[in-house]
């Protein structure tokens, strides 16, 4: 908040906790307020009484995995675990008066450093870094308010990236309607920002930078409470987030807050993310509780879902905050208890709001003020889970994993992938060993253990799932034998092998079909063995055999007998000779391109060689010549 409020909140004080939100010890020892302090290590929460140092607003502090406190920090600067100042742990640029003065996040892939995030009160938005294997484990800062932009609100929230290991640092512009989103990744802060320009423009007019800013459990929803005159005289804002892009989007007004009447302060989602909460009070008005569904059908019935309750008048009211013990925690200034939502999930009055109903403190000098801790949401995207598979034989029927999903209060928000890709694990099958297809088959070569890999692309991060796949008994491996383009009208007789058993598609039980088909077909024909059946499918290609006839000629004292196709030709043409004599090519030149021995019976001529044309055929027994015209295509 602006310096225009510290009159109304006593004397300055230091708020910092150590939260530990659902799953994360990190935020299980909370320091806030006035020398103020609990720990969520116990059920109900306890008090800690042993705090060094006071805030008016924002503070925050951060334990290690197991819940061991570690340190916090304010604008009064750093404090380790002795609660003593570390070294070159003073003078942050984040200010006493600002609502999320502070907020600490843990740097991806390192156990050991730790940024300290600060906002002024219309002022810089600079981060330190504090080193935790310094000074026998209780920390030194190595940098101190490096600026990343001049001009900040007091608002600041964490989220990690749907990657599951970089995080979003999500602030806002003063006198700009743009959001800023760094990403913090394992090399350390991004200094390129993502900037999301929306909700209006928050002003520097008196108070209008102060409002916490709070990201959903799921990471899908950011919600923004701003007080004083501005974006339409402040009130509460609701926006998609994307945890894959840092944006920003989607603004939506949940409450107008009308310019000299209770502003909006405090603001938080429940855990299962289908209630949002927001908190007015200030200057001795009537203060308000609100909560919205979320989940409702569309936003005006989000908008009318609101419910309000009003706590005792002529008070301060300032943060909300989520806990690890499911509750949402209320501070009132100059209060030695906090006020409690327990059951957030629920609407209406069964939220179970009690005031003042969690005390800390019975000494004087130990009080609330009007913020609780800053804390890294700690929402990470579902890990898939196992792909499944039948196996028949050797033939291997495989399903890709159902949707990992984050349950919510409002339904289980899908992670859809992009892509997939297989690998089979028999490289000697050559392209069939992969398949992009989401439920591919793959029939497997010989008995084996077989791993089995399945990348699931997406536009955070891609899942590898890796299972074996055994394969103990073979089935069919059905061929079939006969010719692959027949001229229209002729009948071939095909031949399956394979199996013991078999069908063709055509009805035909036995070993062999005779197919005449008048135009191209495709066949299937399914072949059985060891209990197994395995289907092969196949096309005749029916060509009309037009412009070579018949090589019989009545009434000649010698008939050339036989059969030329298909014409027009691709690759190989088909000679049914009644005679052995020899094969001419000629081009239209009469320039001869080709002689070979023709033998009686089918004989077959390679015509890749030639060029897309019209050619002649020269067909002789020694006695009779015959020459017919040839079309070969590409």
């Amino acid at each position: 908040m602006k310096n225009a409020y510290k009159s109304l909140l006593l004397t300055p004080v230091f708020i910092l906790f150590s939260s530990k939100t659902i799953a994360q010890l990190e935020n299980s020892n909370w320091y806030f307020g006035q020398f103020a302090g609990l720990t969520f290590s116990t059920s109900p929460p306890t008090a800690i009484i042993n705090s060094t140092f006071s805030s008016v607003e924002g503070c925050a502090s951060i334990s290690d995995i197991n819940g061991n406190f570690l340190f916090y920090a304010s604008a009064q600067g750093v404090y380790n675990s002795n609660h003593v100042l570390m070294a070159n742990g003073g003078g942050l640029f984040g200010d006493g008066s600002s609502t999320q003065a502070s907020m600490i996040v843990k740097q991806p892939g390192n156990n050991s450093l730790y940024c300290v995030f600060t906002t002024s009160a219309i002022g810089a938005y600079a981060y330190s870094i504090v080193d935790m294997s310094l000074a026998a484990g209780l920390g030194s800062v190595t940098v101190k308010n490096s600026i990343l932009y001049s001009l900040t609100t007091e608002k600041q929230v964490a989220v990690r990236h749907c990657n599951g290991k970089d995080v979003w640092i999500v602030s806002h512009e003063i006198n700009s309607d743009k959001f800023v989103s760094h990403r913090l990744t394992s090399s350390g802060i991004n200094p390129s920002p993502i900037f999301s320009s929306i909700g209006g423009v928050i002003s520097s007019t008196t108070g209008a930078g102060a409002g916490q800013l709070k990201i959903s459990p799921d990471g899908k929803k950011l919600a923004m409470a701003v007080s004083g005159n501005s974006v339409n005289g402040g009130g509460f804002y609701l926006f998609d987030f994307n945890t894959a892009t840092g944006i920003v989007s989607n603004s939506l007004v949940l409450y107008d807050q009308i310019l000299n009447q209770n502003w909006a302060y405090g603001i938080e989602f429940s855990p299962d993310g289908s209630k949002l909460y927001g908190c007015t009070g200030f200057f001795n008005l009537q203060p308000e509780l609100h909560q919205w569904n979320i989940c409702a059908a569309n936003n005006p019935a989000i908008i009318a879902s609101r419910y309000t309750i009003n706590p005792p008048g002529s008070l301060t009211y300032g943060s909300l905050q989520r806990a690890i013990d499911g509750k949402i925690y209320l501070t009132v200034s100059s209060q030695q208890s906090l006020s409690v939502i327990n059951n957030p999930n629920l609407s209406g009055a069964a939220m179970g709001f009690s005031f003042n109903s969690l005390p800390f403190s019975t000494t004087a000098s130990i009080t609330a003020r009007m913020g609780l801790p800053n804390f890294i949401n700690p929402y990470i995207k579902p890990s898939p889970q196992p792909f499944t598979n039948t196996v028949a034989c050797n033939q291997v029927n495989f399903s890709p994993p159902p949707l990992p999903t984050f349950s919510s209060g409002c339904s289980s928000t899908p992670y859809p992938p992009s892509g997939y890709l297989w690998d089979f694990g028999e490289p000697s099958s050559g392209t069939s060993n992969t398949s992009t297809a989401s439920s591919p088959n793959h029939v497997y070569a010989a008995p084996g253990t077989y791993t089995v890999k399945l990348v699931l692309l997406n536009a955070c991060t891609n899942d590898t799932l890796m299972q074996a796949v055994n394969i103990t008994t073979m089935g069919p491996t059905p061929a079939v034998a006969g010719p692959d383009v027949i001229c229209k009208g002729d009948r071939y007789t095909y031949t399956v092998s394979g199996g013991t058993s078999y069908l063709w598609s055509n009805g035909v039980s036995t070993s062999t079909a005779a197919l005449q088909p008048t135009l191209t077909t495709v066949y299937t024909v399914s072949a059985t063995a060891n209990g197994c059946t395995q289907s092969k499918t196949f096309t005749v290609n029916v060509s009309p055999c037009l412009g070579i006839e018949d090589l019989e000629t009545a009434g000649t004292p010698m008939a050339i007998g036989g059969k030329v196709y298909p014409n027009p030709v691709l690759n190989e043409l088909k000679i049914e000779s009644a005679f052995e004599g020899s094969l001419k090519v000629f081009d239209l030149s009469g320039r001869e391109l080709h002689q070979s021995h023709l033998l009686q019976g089918e004989n077959t001529f390679d015509t890749s060689f030639l060029n897309t044309g019209v050619y002649s055929l020269q067909l002789s027994n020694g006695t009779l010549t015959r020459h017919l015209r040839m079309v070969k295509v590409e």
